[in-house]
């Protein structure tokens, strides 16, 4: 039969280095994860830069059509200026026909506009987009908690006791005592 001490030195010795595993795999599981989530969070920044230079990039373009339509409006407004003064057109009938030249401009930075400002809400749409998926991403990865040693020692505790009181031997009545069987006459 097994020494009930060297059993439950036995068992201590396995909970503790059972215990030593678990924590040694809750901190690689929490490195791991510190370390994607780092990944992910420099990801959506990088996304996030990305998606700011294309709205720098979206007004540059937006200031050029602009000024090529005001080009153009200062160029036909020249024409129309020459070819009604060497005409010798004037008055109501110029007034109007510079005026639709400014309204045209108008209407083309109109358009111009309502262009950036459709592209500046997709680009903040998609910013925002990016911002859940990242943060959900990251919210999901596993994390652990360390182990406490108190569990395992209760359960070696448990299993040491359970040997201990399996190989005490039953206690005998002592030889003073009589044994009663049944009622004899």
């Amino acid at each position: 039969m097994c020494n009930p001490y060297a059993y439950a030195a036995f068992q201590f010795a396995s909970a503790y280095q059972q215990y030593r595993s678990d924590k040694a795999y809750a901190t690689s599981v929490n490195a791991n994860t510190m370390a994607a989530a780092k990944r992910a969070s420099n990801e959506a920044i990088y996304t996030d830069i990305s998606l700011q230079k294309k709205k720098s990039v979206e007004f540059d373009k937006t200031a050029a059509e602009k000024f090529k339509a005001a080009i153009a409006a200062k160029k036909k407004e020249g024409e129309v200026k020459v070819q009604l003064f060497e005409r010798g057109v004037g008055g109501n009938m110029f007034d109007s026909l510079i005026g639709d030249i400014h309204r045209q401009k108008g209407n083309a930075f109109n358009a111009s506009d309502t262009n950036y400002e459709n592209v500046i809400i997709s680009i903040e749409d998609k910013r925002l987009a990016y911002n859940r998926q990242f943060t959900n991403q990251i919210l999901s990865m596993p994390l652990m908690a360390a182990p406490s040693f108190g569990s395992y020692a209760l359960s070696a505790a448990a299993n040491s006791s359970a040997m201990f009181m399996s190989t005490q031997a039953p206690k005998t009545p002592s030889a003073d005592q009589g044994v009663l069987v049944g009622d004899m006459p």
